[in-house]
């Protein structure tokens, strides 16, 4: 008996010593995984829905109407991608990861929950693939369909890791914050978003950013 208890004790003993060896591989692919399934299952979801008949809100402003469609956009829109996964590289005080990866998954449940409770649809113009940047932009139309489209998790994600590093590295924060802003813009020029998306991302942000990391000093080491 003293023997199997030894043995499930180094038996659970490896298995935590596993996870804090690779805890940020962990939680970095639980998140990739299970955000990106629910995203995509909200927006099938939303699409059936939408086949169905159900009334979806459109949002469009003044503003989106004068903003022209510019595809060449795509490529800052891309850079959303590479700058949600800063902090898996430039952050490795694992106290404050963790508090990352938790605004993240906040974020996203709130984005969720406005997905489904008040559903929105992008309209899109109609894209000829006549050059590298629309062959681009057609692919990307063809991935994400335009439902869950408020909040712009682009926008909030991206606000989300400028305010991050601002708080522990100003210079870098700054650099993010910009691309933030690009990114945002970016949103509109490719018609991925409207106006009010990128408002509801903003708020989505400042939302889960304070409530998340009110109080943590740790420095992003």
């Amino acid at each position: 008996m003293r023997s199997e208890n030894h043995a499930e004790t180094w038996g659970l003993y490896r298995i935590v010593d596993f996870y804090l060896r690779y805890e940020k591989s962990i939680i970095t692919l639980f998140l990739v995984i299970s955000l990106t399934c629910g995203f995509y299952y909200v927006d099938w979801h939303n699409q059936i829905l939408w086949k169905e008949g159900m009334q979806f809100h459109e949002l469009n402003t003044t503003i989106d109407l004068a903003v022209p469609f510019v595809p060449q956009f795509i490529w800052i829109y891309l850079l959303y991608y590479p700058l949600c996964f800063a902090p898996v590289f430039l952050l490795h005080n694992v106290d404050t990861f963790r508090r990352v990866a938790g605004a993240y998954l906040m974020e996203f449940v709130i984005a969720f929950a406005v997905f489904i409770v008040y559903p929105v649809k992008m309209i899109r113009p109609v894209v000829v693939p006549d050059s590298l940047s629309t062959k681009a932009v057609a692919l990307l139309y063809r991935v994400d369909p335009g439902f869950n489209v408020f909040p712009s998790m682009h926008v909030a994600n991206s606000l989300l890791v400028a305010l991050i590093f601002y708080k522990y590295n100003r210079s870098m924060g700054v650099l993010f914050f910009l691309t933030a802003v690009l990114i945002s813009v970016s949103t509109l020029y490719v018609k991925q978003h409207y106006l009010l998306d990128v408002v509801a991302g903003v708020f989505d942000a400042i939302i889960v950013y304070p409530t998340i990391f009110r109080g943590h000093t740790k420095w992003a080491d």
